[in-house]
Order: structure tokens, then C-alpha cells, then sequence
């Protein structure tokens, strides 16, 4: 599994390169100069989810030009290896999500101290969340229709994640108040079921994957 983690990153490092991480670094930039304490939640809730679910779409689209799959199946691997080299991926991929969200909070509590350390925190832990839900969807739609339907499921969730924070502004982020009086209980509820919904997404790959290959 270990060499399918790696074709995966060499893929991955092959169809963006340092141009695309240019092009990131200057986007974060920007939006943290003009949209200053708010541009944190924008990047951590938008970009990032946007950025790591691309980059497992882009995989399964090369998977699909090369018809790597037909030639995984052919290797003395499991198929339930096959899915899991590609959710240990999703897995790495979130928690570096994770990270850039943490550092940008970070630069955000220093330069625009608007709210606590902890609010950033938060932030990012629900980044987080936000990318591995985003993965749990996509991964099993490409599965079971291919790329394109990753696609379109990404661009669905993209539009529901504007809605929800559209609704929240309308209703004077009545979400992020019932979050800040139930803390401790809206943490672990959302975390919680967030890698349960995940788990649900593997296993369903897994399936899906058997079924395809049968």
C-alpha cells in the first residue's frame, strides 16, 4: 500500500507543482489583507475544503485517463487495500488541510485579534471536519459513477456550504450562538459523527469498489 500512497503523491505533486502553491499562498494572502479577521473563515471553510477535495478529484480523473484501476486490480494487492491506500490519502491530505487552516488562524488571532485564540482554534477543528465530510461524499461517488460525479457531488456541497452561511448572516449566525452556549456538546457531537459519516464513506467504497472489479 505504501507504493500506492506514493504513485498518489507523485501524481498529485506532478499535475500542480510549486505554480499552484504559488497561486494558493497568494490567494490566502490576498484574502486575509482585504477581508482582514473574516478572510480566516473564508479560507478555512471554503479554500482549503476546496482545495484538498480537488486534489482527490484530480486523482480520480488521472485514474480514469491512465485506467489505473484495471491495472491495480491485476496486482497482488486487495481491493480493500486499493480504496484504503486512497482514504489514507484523503486522511493526509485533510490533516494538512488542518494545518494550513491552523497557521492562517494563527496569523489571523495575531493580526486581527477580533475573538479569542480558542474561537481560531474551533475554526480550524471544524475545517477539518468540513474536508473529511466533503472527502466522505466524493470519494464513494467516484466509485460508483466516476469522476465526473465527484465532481458534480463537490460543486453540490460548495453551494450548500454558501447557503449555510448565507442563513446563518441572515439569522445573525444563529448557529454559531447555540454553538457557543452548548460548546463541549456541540464538539464532540460534530466530531464524532463527522468520522462515523467517514467510516460509513469507506466502507461504502469498499463496496462499491468489490462490486465494480467483481
Amino acid at each position: 500500500m505504501k507504493g500506492l500512497l506514493t504513485k498518489d503523491f507523485l501524481t498529485v505533486k506532478k499535475k500542480y507543482g510549486i505554480a499552484r502553491l504559488i497561486m494558493d499562498l497568494a490567494i490566502i494572502a490576498a484574502l486575509m489583507i482585504l477581508w482582514e479577521g473574516a478572510g480566516s473563515i473564508y479560507i478555512s471553510f471554503l479554500l482549503v475544503p476546496l482545495e484538498v477535495a480537488s486534489m482527490l478529484i484530480t486523482l480520480a480523473n488521472s485514474d480514469e485517463q491512465w485506467k489505473w484501476e484495471k491495472y491495480a486490480v491485476a496486482l497482488p494487492l486487495s481491493k480493500k487495500q486499493i480504496v484504503s491506500s486512497r482514504y489514507a490519502f484523503a486522511g493526509i491530505a485533510a490533516i494538512i488541510g488542518l494545518c494550513v487552516s491552523l497557521a492562517v488562524n494563527t496569523i489571523s488571532y495575531f493580526c486581527f485579534p477580533a475573538f479569542q485564540f480558542g474561537f481560531y482554534l474551533f475554526i480550524s477543528v471544524v475545517s477539518f471536519c468540513v474536508i473529511l465530510l466533503f472527502l466522505a461524499f466524493i470519494l464513494p461517488s467516484n466509485y460508483w459513477l466516476g469522476v465526473n460525479a465527484g465532481f458534480t457531488v463537490m460543486f453540490i456541497l460548495i453551494i450548500l456550504l454558501v447557503v449555510l452561511g448565507i442563513w446563518s448572516r441572515a439569522t445573525n449566525n444563529a448557529i454559531m450562538g447555540f454553538v457557543a452556549e452548548n460548546f463541549d456538546l456541540s464538539m464532540i457531537i460534530g466530531f464524532v459523527s463527522t468520522i462515523i459519516i467517514f467510516a460509513l464513506s469507506y466502507i461504502l467504497s469498499i463496496t462499491l469498489f468489490k462490486r465494480k472489479y467483481a
